[in-house]
């Protein structure tokens, strides 16, 4: 939105005849007054030429209307004029200038000289005051409806009626009504033979002279007499306020076309994180269920909607600092997302722009592009829907008497060779991995599911060990360096061509996820325990709240002790799950599978509520009690109303200060925006006690402590194996609780396994101990007993 005012007028001047001391300007309709109102002390006027190398009519013209402005008061101290004459750049004279005067004349002429003074984008930060009249009001549209004027221009196909202008007003105006509705051009009523076929699925504004548009920030108003041709429809235009264009939109065409291109259309206020929803589709509509109207919930949610591969990258950069980052910088933020839809996989284009005029919103539309995308860009080779489709029909076609394969390929180290060599250079890696893919496999149909991952149906004999040891490394130099990479393969054997291909890529993805990274295989077929893996899987994700419900999913409890005496101080709550036909399944199993379905907040919840419940039995019964650390993810710091649901939790309970501890690992603090972090500050204020998990385990930095007063820092096991065997480390480790204590952080040692151990970390003055050392993760029955007895015989298993 241009800040300023603009008039746009058919005709304000009143000719005087030859001599310029006649010519005034028009009262009617009140135009003198508006003007004056907003009229600088005194103007520098910069009168834009309608025909650039006519030097005398705009001479002429130019001195009319300064004349007509003076004559009513409005005083001009000097004027510059663009033409052809002019060497200074248009942003030269706007510099100078505060009053733009857009002059009449041939509207055609006019616009090529704008546009070669790139007008337009000029204009976008003039505060000043802008006049259009006659052609300059008809070029300051966004879309101009250029009106055939002079002779033969009806007639002559490359006459461009419709095209893009000064973008001031989404109204097309027509000036001059009075006169044009007696012409006769080319032979043809003007009104009823030109402008009225014209204007299907079009508004014109055709205004009389002495009318005029003001225009000051996103409200306009129209004065005078005129008419609104559209759709073949001539109807009265009365003065008063102008609805924006998109209000004329019936409501039910509105919804038709909503709902036929858009998941979701909403504005996005940067200054709270609040949407407002505008439209809401029926295809994914289902994804805002229980979400609170925070961006955070809605990029969460959206993200668990998406295809498991881009889930975590989602959540990364559609976060509101980037968003509005790269707004601020582009002009809009663009991302592409899929998500799986029966056969095939549908293409989601996010994309975030400015409302003009409005600085603290944006407006967020969601819309499916899955046509358009059937071609991958890149490689000439087909994306994933044009690979859907087309292997699909092949399929269908191919002799039944030889076998095929699909195929799922990986670049191992796709991620190091952007980081080594930039962005340029992994795009070669692309195009090297397509290259040898064709030479060595030569596919029926190839694809490239997204960055480094191909996909292709290939004849069986095409896979022969030699063969596929041959992709396994390939080298990658640009000239004066080299790196080396492999292509591992997931190899789905088709027997049954009416399994989907979806379901191929999916169990051909399945198998090359089992490749370990060691270099040793490069290959993997999908086979029956590659099967019953995903199975096994996919059994523990459905049975997931149904075991937390029935206990089969609880909380295992690991005490913590003071490092002089052993005396149990508090405890860590960690997840075990006895599955009834699986009997007892490793948190090292099926985390993960939790943590990709994006169901991870709902098992921490979880624990957090048993937590809770015990500290809350426990202290009604009288009982003896130590304090309980819960873990939280990174995750479920982004998902606001779990956040808010706990801080509820808390105080609404007046024990959890005391007997709960909130445990966050060193990577995933690492990662936590201002947002997120705002809400361990939020537990801090209330009393809780933040334990810093981890630290030493790869990511730590002293940065990690400086930036936030952690009560408890936890020493990763890595170190603590190491006591004994390496002196550094044992230095390290020193140094670390030395740098704790001085922060006003007490330390615990994770992972105590040896009397050696132990007696190093008492001789360091660490400050307490967890570890099997002296106890093991144990069920509540057990850890119970250990509170009620507190006897130091049991300290030690």
């Amino acid at each position: 939105m241009r800040k300023g005012t603009t008039f746009l007028t058919s005709s304000f001047v009143i000719d005087g005849g030859d001599s310029f001391s006649q010519q005034q300007l028009m009262e009617k309709n009140g135009f003198a007054s508006q003007l004056r109102a907003v009229w600088p002390e005194s103007a520098t006027l910069l009168y834009v030429a309608s025909d650039p190398d006519n030097f005398t009519m705009t001479d002429r013209h130019c001195a009319d209307v300064r004349a007509a402005l003076e004559g009513a008061g409005l005083a001009i101290s000097r004027v510059e004029i663009a033409d052809h004459r002019t060497y200074s750049g248009i942003g030269d004279l706007l510099k100078n200038a505060n009053v733009v005067y857009l002059a009449g004349g041939h509207a055609p002429t006019q616009l090529r000289y704008i546009r070669q003074l790139h007008l337009r984008q000029a204009l976008e930060d003039f505060e000043g005051i802008i006049i259009g009249l006659s052609a300059g009001s008809l070029n300051a549209a966004n879309n101009v409806y250029l009106i055939p004027e002079l002779e033969g221009e009806t007639l002559n196909p490359e006459f461009i009626r419709f095209t893009t202008g000064l973008g001031l007003t989404d109204i097309s105006i027509i000036p001059h009504y009075d006169y044009f509705k007696n012409v006769i051009l080319d032979g043809k009523r003007y009104i009823e033979e030109i402008v009225i076929p014209d204007s299907i699925g079009r508004s014109f504004y055709f205004i009389t002279d002495g009318s005029f548009f003001k225009i000051q920030g996103d409200e306009t108003w129209f004065y005078g007499d005129g008419s609104i041709i559209s759709d073949k429809q001539i109807l009265p235009l009365k003065s008063g306020s102008i609805l924006p264009v998109s209000t004329s939109i019936p409501p039910d065409i509105w919804r038709t076309l909503a709902d036929d291109i858009y998941d979701f259309i909403f504005t996005l206020d940067t200054n709270t994180g609040i949407c407002s929803y505008l439209h809401i589709g029926q295809k994914m509509g289902n994804i805002l269920h229980g979400s609170s109207l925070r961006y955070e919930d809605f990029v969460i949610r959206l993200s668990l909607a998406c295809v498991e591969e881009e889930q975590s990258s989602i959540i990364d950069q559609a976060r509101l600092s980037v968003v509005k980052a790269e707004v601020a910088e582009r002009g809009n933020f663009v991302r592409t997302m899929h998500t799986e839809a029966e056969d095939r996989r549908i293409a989601k284009l996010m994309r975030i722009n400015p409302i003009p005029g409005r600085d603290n919103l944006l407006l967020v539309t969601l819309f499916d592009i899955t046509t358009a995308l059937d071609h991958d860009w890149m490689t000439d080779e087909y994306a994933r829907t044009g690979f859907l489709e087309n292997a699909r029909k092949a399929l269908y076609n191919l002799p039944y008497d030889t076998a095929y394969s699909l195929v799922y390929t990986n670049v191992r180290g796709f991620k190091a060779v952007n980081e080594m060599f930039g962005n340029e250079s992994g795009d070669m890696v692309i195009f090297l991995t397509r290259d040898v893919l064709r030479r060595r496999l030569f596919p029926i149909v190839m694809g490239r599911l997204e960055s480094d991952h191909f996909v292709m149906l290939v004849e069986r004999n095409r896979l022969s060990d030699a063969n596929l040891r041959a992709l396994t490394c390939q080298t990658f130099s640009d000239g004066n360096r080299q790196y080396n990479f492999d292509i591992t393969c997931g190899i789905y054997d088709i027997h049954d061509r009416e399994v989907s291909i979806t379901t191929m890529i999916d169990r051909a993805k399945l198998a090359e996820k089992t490749i370990r990274d060691n270099g040793v295989v490069s290959f993997a077929r999908f086979d029956d325990c590659v099967q019953m893996d995903y199975m096994r899987r996919r059994i523990l994700l459905s049975d997931m709240k149904s075991s937390m419900e029935s206990g089969e999913i609880m909380p295992f409890f690991q005490p913590t002790v003071r490092a002089d005496n052993g005396e149990v101080v508090s405890a860590e709550a960690l997840v075990r799950w006895y599955h009834h036909d699986m009997g007892m399944v490793s948190p090292a199993e099926f985390i993960p599978v939790i943590e990709h379905e994006g169901r991870i907040s709902s098992l921490d919840l979880f624990m957090m509520d048993q937590a809770l419940e015990l500290t809350i039995k426990r202290h009604e019964q009288g009982l003896p009690m130590v304090p309980v650390a819960v873990n939280l993810s990174r995750m479920d710091f982004y998902d606001s109303y779990l956040m808010e649901f706990i801080k509820k939790s808390f105080s609404q309970n007046p024990l959890a200060a005391q007997y709960i501890h909130i445990e966050v690992t060193e990577s995933a603090y690492a990662d936590l925006e201002k947002r997120a972090m705002d809400y361990l500050n939020d537990f801090k204020s209330m009393g809780i006690k933040i334990l810093l998990d981890d630290f030493g385990s790869g990511m730590s930095s002293l940065s990690t402590l400086e930036t936030f007063a952690f009560d408890i820092v936890k020493l990763d096991m890595g170190f603590i194996r190491k006591i004994g065997i390496r002196p550094k480390a044992e230095a390290i480790i020193e140094s670390t609780i030395k740098l704790a204590h001085a922060l006003g952080a007490t330390v615990t040692a994770e992972g105590v396994e040896t009397e050696k151990q132990l007696e190093f970390l008492r001789r360091v003055g660490c400050d307490y101990i967890q570890g099997f050392y002296f106890y093991k993760p144990m069920a509540l029955e057990d850890f119970l007993k250990i509170l009620d007895k507190n006897d130091p015989s049991s300290r030690r298993e």
